[in-house]
């Protein structure tokens, strides 16, 4: 019925409401899905071997696959020579990160998000109540 103004923006069907790089996924878990955690490269700092355990526990790293640990070596390895000083690599660095989701931007630019928290539990009905022995189904 005209005279309602537009259609909410979820419900319009014009081709410049069209995702430009597909639509966001949820990742499909929490940390690395492919067994025990690579190992690390020899000799890094600290730093390195922290960053690498924090990458493989976070959420982007549910979408990584066994194919890209190759690239994701060579990425802590960046990140221990900036980590040594070696500054004019990270730019290098940056974009590595970003192509693999590491950081907001790369996160962005894939259109990963983190895992959906579940939905609000219903407020406690007391035990004595008529409804206490309810619960609730598909919405």
């Amino acid at each position: 019925m005209s005279g309602h103004g537009p259609a909410p923006k979820a419900q319009r069907r014009n081709k410049a409401d069209v995702p430009l790089r597909g639509e966001w996924q949820a990742s499909p878990g929490i940390g690395w899905q492919h067994g025990d955690l690579p190992p690390l490269p020899a000799h890094m700092l600290t730093a390195s071997r922290i960053a690498w355990k924090t990458w493989f526990h976070a959420w982007f790293a549910s979408h990584w696959t066994p194919d890209d640990v190759p690239a994701l070596r060579q990425i802590v390895r960046l990140y221990d020579q900036v980590e040594r000083g070696e500054y004019h690599r990270a730019s290098e660095l940056r974009l590595q990160m970003d192509t693999y989701g590491i950081t907001p931007k790369g996160q962005q630019d894939r259109r990963w998000a983190p895992p959906k928290a579940d939905e609000q539990a219903p407020a406690a009905v007391a035990s004595g109540s008529q409804y206490a022995g309810l619960r609730v189904v598909g919405q």
